[in-house]
């Protein structure tokens, strides 16, 4: 009898650096839009609400549902994405991803697709501050008066 499904024996997500993640499945998967949303909300835990950039291990991904796909190629807080995988399927599955909200490349090599993903933590994850959700600045670059209603 196989054991029940669960997303914590399913995925391993972990942090790599400050703002950046991996992804893989533990066994062959069909990846649904509740496992997306999960894997993008571990993911922003684990930077401490941090946009990131995700290295995703596809070789065990048997296919990314429709819902999947759109909740992962439209996420805000990824960065970009570095794929690996083996197979014309694989190929195939990362292709969704070339109209993503973020720079995503698929690999063959392993090491060529950690150093893709270097270059592109080195670029894009320059921010120190951890946020809460959101980091929403409201500070006038200008040294004007305020308006002043006038009473009268």
């Amino acid at each position: 009898m196989r054991p029940a499904y669960t997303f914590e024996t399913t995925y391993e997500i972990s942090r790599l650096e400050r703002c950046a993640v991996t992804v893989r499945a533990r066994e062959p998967v069909s990846v649904t839009e509740v496992d997306a949303l999960m894997m993008l909300r571990r993911g922003f835990e684990l930077t401490d609400h941090r946009p990131y950039v995700v290295f995703v291990d596809l070789n065990d991904v048997v296919e990314i549902l429709p819902g999947a796909r759109r909740v992962l190629a439209s996420a805000r807080h990824v960065l970009a994405a570095s794929m690996l995988g083996s197979t014309p399927v694989d190929r195939m599955t990362a292709a969704g991803y070339a109209h993503a909200a973020y720079p995503a490349e698929y690999f063959e090599d392993r090491a060529a697709a950690f150093q893709w993903l270097a270059v592109m933590h080195d670029l894009l994850c320059a921010d120190p501050v951890p946020h809460t959700m959101s980091l929403t600045v409201d500070l006038d670059p200008f040294d004007r008066p305020r308006y002043q209603p006038t009473r009268g």
